[in-house]
């Protein structure tokens, strides 16, 4: 696939979620050759704009709007989402909880949720090797006849990783991927979307957490009750200024080690 291809190109679109407008108008283009953060408090849009990549929203039909996808409107959503590697709470919430590790991790195969029947008979030996090959990459070997009930949060979301690995995706989407784990975890999950980066991997991060922004990421998109308020390199991004533009809070920033961390500001008496 060319590095430059451009990967999703939304212009003058509008976008609807449980019948209320989210977005009026939008343009964005991303390439599949940049790691992206995507960058907002609560209700600014980025859910929406995640199920409107993954096929799950579409938008409003208008003259003179368009989106596509890989130069594409129109897909078979399920090829679609094997060119895509999502981790998302939503997904993880999808699963029977007796579902076991590598189970989850073959369904990938067919963007399934686990594998029964029918599509666990279509599975092949070399994709099972290769879905034992990935867990053992990211360290998970061992829940691979565990049941997802057992596992913490942080666990899941790397069985969910490898998950999305199997098709060895340009594009991986991930959906507030430290929410729910401690620190220890958080800072294994941001090692291992570093290595990512370094196989070749492309991320766009969905995120309200300033500290997910890590080496990484080299454009952000600030979004704000769904309207794309700065978008550009991350150094020129994230400021005190455009983040408490964002978040509505007076935002200082602190650099420890090469990654920002957020404080709120106190005004002195």
């Amino acid at each position: 696939m060319n590095a430059t291809k451009m990967f999703f190109e939304a212009h003058k679109v509008d976008l609807f979620r449980s019948n209320k407008l989210i977005f009026e108008n939008l343009n964005l283009k991303i390439h599949d050759n940049e790691s992206i953060a995507i960058l907002g408090p609560n209700g600014s849009g980025k859910t929406t704009l995640i199920k409107t990549i993954n096929r799950e929203i579409y938008p409003a039909t208008k003259e003179g709007s368009y989106l596509k996808i890989y130069g594409k409107r129109t897909w078979n959503v399920w090829q679609l989402r094997s060119m895509i590697g999502i981790v998302s709470d939503d997904l993880i919430l999808s699963y029977n909880q007796d579902v076991i590790g590598v189970e989850v991790v073959l369904s990938g195969y067919h963007a399934s949720i686990g594998v029964h029947g029918q599509i666990q008979r279509r599975l092949k030996t070399d994709q099972i090797d290769k879905a034992k090959e990935i867990m053992q990459k990211l360290d998970i070997s061992s829940l691979e006849n565990q049941p997802l009930k057992k596992l913490s949060m942080g666990q899941k979301k790397r069985c969910l990783l490898a998950r999305a690995l199997v098709h060895n995706p340009k594009i991986i989407l991930l959906d507030e991927p430290t929410t729910g784990l401690d620190l220890s975890s958080t800072y294994k999950y941001m090692d291992i979307l570093a290595d990512l980066k370094k196989d070749g991997h492309n991320i766009i991060l969905i995120t309200h957490n300033i500290h997910e922004i890590n080496n990484v990421i080299e454009r952000v998109i600030m979004l704000k009750k769904g309207k794309i308020v700065a978008d550009g390199k991350k150094d020129e991004m994230l400021t005190e200024k455009n983040l408490t533009n964002v978040f509505d809070v007076d935002v200082g920033l602190k650099k420890i080690n090469e990654n920002l961390l957020p404080y709120k500001k106190t005004t002195r008496q």
